[in-house]
């Protein structure tokens, strides 16, 4: 009988597989991921970066998990900036940054593509096989300001960041080397990025670059989520939990050993 249901998936492009059964209560999808790190924290209002939030997509998802939550949102891109901007006007608890977060403070040239949620401190990539779809080609190019992480911290008395989120196109690696403070002093509990695994832009770091950089620190990563796929079955890019030390000491070094 299973031979037989087996071959009846196989004629409809399906497979039957036995998986392990899974251990342990750990939420599967990143966002409520990131509220169990924090509630076993004991944090009741986490201080939040959204860097590249866009029009506000993943801002409404913290707010939603984390109500009195305050959200420091980086989007330099200007017709994002009013509408973010409009958006939580009325909302003391939501800052918004019209600057880069980059390795470093003062101007750098900012690629606009036409899929604005492509835009990039890195031009596209063009010396092989392209892995971007031809509706986010470059379209412009604009000066923008740029600011370090640890600059934010410092200029606004944040002693802590507890969740670090990165959507930033290839520039992931670049806000990160402008955290080395904060990542050094373990100041950033948990880093939520995105990591690609094949150029999209010119000499855009890889998973691995992001690895090998924050391990230096002593963090390490948690889980890679919503894995994304080209045509031709190559892994495009992923997100990804990083967690510092002592979250991982004081969550989930705390659960038992595996049977």
């Amino acid at each position: 009988m299973k031979s037989l249901i087996k071959t009846l998936l196989a004629s409809i492009g399906l497979e039957l597989r036995r998986t392990r059964p899974t251990i342990g209560t750990f939420p599967l999808d990143p966002y409520f991921a990131q509220k169990e790190f924090i509630e076993k924290l004991g944090v009741s209002d986490p201080v939040i970066f959204d860097i590249g939030a866009h029009m506000g997509e993943t801002v409404n998802r913290y707010k939603g998990l984390f109500k009195d939550s305050s959200v420091y949102c980086f989007e330099p891109f200007p017709d994002n900036v009013r509408f973010l901007r409009s958006r939580y006007s009325s909302d003391p608890t939501i800052h918004v940054f019209d600057q880069a977060v980059s390795d470093s403070c003062g101007m750098k040239t900012f690629y606009v593509n036409e899929n604005d949620a492509t835009n990039s401190l890195l031009p596209r990539d063009k010396s092989g096989r392209r892995y971007y779809s031809k509706a986010a080609a470059a379209k412009t190019q604009l000066d923008i300001e740029t600011i370090t992480i640890d600059e934010v911290m410092k200029q606004h008395g944040i002693e802590s960041v507890d969740i670090l989120k990165l959507d930033i196109q290839g520039g992931e690696l670049m806000a990160l080397q402008g955290a080395e403070k904060a990542l050094h002093q373990q100041r950033i509990s948990i880093l939520y990025s995105e990591a690609l695994f094949v150029p999209h832009y010119e000499n855009n770091p890889l998973l691995r670059d992001l690895w090998n950089y924050l391990q230096q620190f002593g963090y390490t990563i948690f889980n890679i989520y919503d894995l994304y796929r080209a045509a031709n079955g190559q892994l495009r890019f992923a997100d990804v939990i990083f967690v510092s030390k002592q979250v991982r000491s004081n969550v989930l070094d705390r659960y038992k050993a595996e049977p």
